[in-house]
């Protein structure tokens, strides 16, 4: 490396910048958990020409890192970095989707265990389509997760029969541990009869959300059918309303559209051929009608002429819907604690409304039926150095601290008691409506990108931009699922 003034000792400057880090940490507090790990791995995917380049890199983003935790108030004088001995040096990786609020029922979890635990939980949070990558390869390795949250499926399922996940089966018969939790979901964290993911999150079917200002000036109702859908469609475009926000920049969000009209077309039995991988899945009926129906709102506009360059991980398409840009989104239940932490006042003051997914006339699917996520699991890597550590961990995301931290920000936990743990809560009026939808659906499929296997879920997730921007056919998608199948 060399400079204006000539050749630079490579080593010199390390121990240079060394001696200067050593000096801001004396200054400043430390960066937020997580934070230096996460610059290391961004850092290590980067490919850089010159080593003596690279080591200046890293050596500046710890410091800003560093710069990025610190509390810096004029008038206050910044406590030192307590010696590394005194904070502990056994660290426990944990690793989940971000959510939305920065004091979720997941950070409070994290800050609960940390205040009493010998060893400290560091936290780190993905975008959805990034954590899905994340997962695919990082579980087992060496800088993979201690414990990490999946949606279950055939993912967790392949995890475990690999040998990468510790048996959670003796945690999960412990007195008030998975006896607490309902039967069928609690179901979906076990492979062979063994247990391998405990819940940690709410119960997810996904709704159709509504802005019930922008409904009431137009003058109508929610839909009752798929046929009530389409001339709402065309009713919010003469306002110069989007009908419909939709993510679009990732394809999962465009998966409850193809999932709910095939389950509402030919019933549940569709979902069950296309996770079983049985010939000729993708290529029925009810599943091309699907498609095409997909496609036709797309033509006819529900979406706006944007949808593909809209994010969902970003807020952007919840904040269209809070801002009355839009009139409605299929999503999630998690789409209400979302609202909350993002745009408290649309919540507040009852503008959010919902109702399930419109019966198709003439279909063969219950009205009645769900599809989404039943709920998310903690699974503990079974190559953890500090499995006792993981397995506490987990057991604390079933204790009751942690599930009223879920009601308290609108999620339903997917327990047995779960009616008298919502009664006369904030949230009540959502939580207890979503409950008993739960309660009542016949069936609630779980969503394809986690059911089916994770390179089968990467080709539908991408084939689905490709449908929804017009450059597959119905025929075309089903012919490319089937080879990725």
């Amino acid at each position: 490396m060399v400079d204006e003034l000539g050749p630079v000792d490579d080593r010199l400057l390390a121990e240079e910048l060394g001696a200067t880090l050593t000096q801001a940490q004396d200054a400043l507090p430390a960066a937020a958990p997580g934070a230096v790990a996460t610059i290391r791995r961004r850092y290590r995917r980067q490919r850089r020409w010159r080593a003596g380049l690279a080591s200046v890199t890293v050596a500046a983003l710890v410091v800003l890192a560093s710069l990025t935790g610190a509390e810096l108030t004029r008038g206050r004088s910044v406590p030192p970095v307590p010696p590394a001995g005194e904070r502990g040096t056994a660290v426990l990786r944990v690793w989940a989707v971000k959510p939305p609020d920065a004091d979720s029922a997941l950070q409070q979890l994290v800050d609960r265990y940390n205040r009493g635990a010998e060893v400290d939980v560091e936290l780190t949070t993905f975008g959805n389509e990034e954590y899905k990558e994340q997962l695919r390869t990082a579980v087992g390795s060496a800088d993979g997760p201690d414990v990490f949250a999946s949606w279950g499926g055939a993912n967790l399922t392949r995890l475990s029969r690999d040998g990468l996940l510790a048996d959670l089966t003796p945690l999960r018969d412990e007195p008030g541990v998975g006896d607490r939790f309902v039967p069928a979901v609690l179901a979906g964290g076990a492979v062979d009869g063994r247990q391998y993911g405990m819940p940690m999150s709410g119960t997810h079917p996904v709704v159709l959300f509504y802005h019930r200002d922008v409904f009431a000036r137009a003058g109508v109702e929610p839909p009752r059918n798929y046929a009530d859908l389409l001339s709402l469609v065309q009713t919010f475009k003469a306002k110069k309303i989007t009908p419909i926000a939709l993510g679009g920049a990732q394809g999962w969000t465009e998966l409850m559209w193809v999932m709910y009209l095939a389950e509402r077309i030919g019933g549940p039995t569709i979902s069950a051929d296309i996770v079983a991988g049985r010939p000729g899945a993708w290529s029925q009926p009810a599943v091309l009608r699907a498609l095409r129906d997909a496609q036709e709102l797309v033509e006819r506009g529900a979406f706006g002429t944007d949808f593909a360059s809209v994010g969902y991980d970003d807020g952007d398409a919840s904040g269209r819907l809070a801002s009355g840009q839009a009139a409605m989104q299929l999503m999630g239940t998690w789409e209400y604690p979302a609202q909350v932490a993002r745009n408290s006042e649309f919540v507040a003051g009852g503008k959010l409304g919902f109702v399930p997914f419109p019966a198709v006339e003439g279909g063969a699917g219950d009205p009645a039926d769900l599809v989404g996520i039943p709920t998310n699991f903690f699974s503990v890597a079974a190559g953890s150095r500090h499995r006792e550590a993981a397995l506490d961990f987990v057991r604390a995301a079933t204790a009751d601290a942690h599930l009223d931290a879920l009601v308290a920000e609108g999620a339903v936990p997917p327990v047995i008691d779960a009616a008298q743990r919502l009664r006369g809560t904030e949230h009540a009026a959502f939580t207890t409506a979503v409950h008993e939808l739960v309660v009542r659906a016949p069936s609630q499929d779980l969503a394809w990108d986690q059911a089916v296997e994770p390179e089968v879920a990467a080709a539908l997730t991408t084939n689905l931009r490709r449908l929804f921007r017009g450059q597959l056919s119905p025929e075309q998608f089903a012919t490319v699922m089937t080879e990725a199948s």
